[in-house]
């Protein structure tokens, strides 16, 4: 497909699994709110998740560990350092490391393209040791104040490349649906039991395959 073909990832649950994550915001964040509140762990927990669904994952807010601090009244708490306490628990899938240095070396640019805020990107970039494959590393939700449920936010990363991008990601709608409504290539990946579609990808070779033309 030659070298003008950017290759997009999506991060969380297409590279890392949710583990880091999920232990932030179903973990970290529901036992400050317990003890801030003097509330059992289960409840806190319940009245987090409530919060969350209340917003969606198409809501830039979804992704602002700031505004739940504030929601919660926990301003005093600084994001990076809730962030920080479960770093050792990143996980990058088996795949990745190899699958992303087959790519670079046959001349693919890649970018990373996730909603992740940066608090979250950052870390997940440095344990895992992914910078030195990556062109760009975007957070969409803090570099740009939007999130992929926007079309114009691939429409940009398109602008951006400069040319044709292919983008492969976990999430049905923001990773698949949403950026081919725009004309623009997309594999989902289903890493986990989850809706699927189709065509599905089971891991990043199968990814590697394609692109490839093999």
């Amino acid at each position: 497909m030659g070298r003008r073909l950017t290759l997009s990832f999506d991060l969380d649950g297409t590279l890392t699994s949710n583990h880091f994550v999920d232990s932030v915001w179903l973990e970290g964040l529901p036992e400050l709110v317990s003890r801030r509140q003097g509330m059992d762990l289960s409840e806190a927990r319940r009245i987090c998740l409530e919060a969350y669904e209340k917003e969606g994952p198409s809501s830039i807010r979804w992704y602002q560990l700031s505004y739940w601090l504030d929601y919660f009244g926990l301003n005093d708490i600084e994001p990076a350092g809730l962030v920080s306490r479960y770093a050792s628990r990143v996980e990058l899938y088996n795949d990745v490391l190899p699958v992303l240095g087959e790519l670079r070396s046959q001349g693919f640019p890649l970018v990373l393209f996730s909603n992740a805020a940066r608090h979250f990107l950052d870390v997940e970039v440095a344990r895992g040791g992914l910078a030195p494959f990556f062109d760009q590393m975007i957070s969409v939700s803090d570099d740009w104040g939007m999130t992929k449920a926007e079309p114009c936010a691939f429409l940009r990363l398109k602008h951006l490349a400069g040319g044709d991008v292919v983008h492969i990601g976990d999430h049905l709608e923001f990773d698949y649906l949403l950026p081919r409504s725009v004309g623009i290539q997309a594999y989902h990946i289903r890493r986990s039991e989850g809706p699927g579609v189709e065509g599905s990808l089971n891991n990043l070779r199968e990814f590697a395959a394609r692109v490839k033309g093999e």
